[in-house]
């Protein structure tokens, strides 16, 4: 692996995942939040609020604006971000962002202004009134990450941090920055700008009263109570393979594969192989297995 790894955790990168997680509506019903979270969370916006979140899209800009906060120097709270963007001159902007991408938004100051009014109604109206609960517990989260990779290889400690990525050593990749997430679990959110990747991941922390079995033990058990879903981790025992070839082999629609293999995955019952931002490969990973048989027998005890 020719590429450093660093974990980061800073109550600004949450704020992102959260409007992020509101504005990806077609994963509602996906995320562990669910559609009730959706709900609750319109009727606390105002009207210009939303018709600006409604016609926000996930696309370049968007990661432009994940960008230009990773290269923030002052990430102590919210409002130290937005005041520094707010503090760049337009050329200030292009010189921070031009030494990992050559496509910018269009209208420059008009999407600073655009983006700058969004994030800090969002904060005002949903974010800061959320209980401090989730922030403590990322930043505890990606502290004992921390220590954690001192003691084990890149390799292990992204495989076990993300519960089964693996980042290929694509050429002029030199640094891995993982962030842990809350509000778009159990999905995944990565950003590749060439010299980096930004991968923010579930962190698999729940709120919910402490239960017997906990919500992700539970996951991985019904993952595989559907036989398709277990002739595709067959098919893939020994062997990588591409969602392609994955599709021919289970002889179903790709919509119903790619159900099957976002459930597996987030289940970490897979090895998801990534060039950039691009899944290209998958195999099947024995230690999501072999974690779940240990937490069920510890269960049943």
């Amino acid at each position: 692996m020719n590429y450093e790894v660093e974990v980061q955790f800073e109550p600004v990168y949450e704020l992102l995942n959260s409007v992020h997680t509101f504005i990806c509506r077609k994963s509602y019903k996906k995320i562990d939040l669910g559609q009730a979270w959706a709900v609750e969370t319109r009727n606390m916006l105002s009207k210009e609020l939303l018709n600006l979140l409604d016609e926000t899209e996930l696309n370049n800009d968007w990661k432009t604006l994940n960008l230009l906060i990773y290269q923030c120097p002052c990430k102590e709270s919210v409002e130290s971000v937005l005041d520094w963007i707010e503090g760049l001159t337009v050329g200030e902007i292009y010189e921070t962002l031009s030494e990992f991408v050559t496509v910018f938004p269009a209208q420059m100051e008009a999407f600073r202004g655009k983006m700058l009014f969004l994030l800090r109604e969002w904060n005002a109206q949903y974010f800061s009134q959320q209980k401090p609960e989730v922030t403590r517990r990322l930043q505890g989260h990606a502290d004992q990450k921390k220590e954690e990779l001192k003691t084990l290889s890149p390799e292990d400690f992204i495989n076990q941090t993300t519960n089964g990525f693996y980042f290929n050593p694509i050429d002029g990749l030199q640094k891995l920055i993982l962030i842990p997430q809350f509000h778009f679990q159990p999905a995944n959110i990565i950003y590749h700008y060439g010299k980096i990747t930004i991968c923010h991941y579930s962190a698999r922390i729940s709120l919910a009263e402490e239960e017997e079995m906990s919500p992700f033990m539970y996951r991985t058990i019904r993952s595989l109570g559907e036989k398709s879903r277990l002739r595709i981790l067959q098919s893939l025992s020994g062997e990588r393979k591409t969602f392609t070839e994955i599709v021919k082999d289970a002889g179903i629609s790709k919509g119903i594969v790619h159900d099957h293999i976002f459930n597996l995955r987030c289940a970490g019952l897979l090895y998801a192989y990534i060039d950039g931002e691009n899944v290209t490969t998958y195999s099947l990973r024995l230690d999501g297995l072999h974690k779940m048989n240990e937490q069920l027998l510890e269960y049943l005890k």
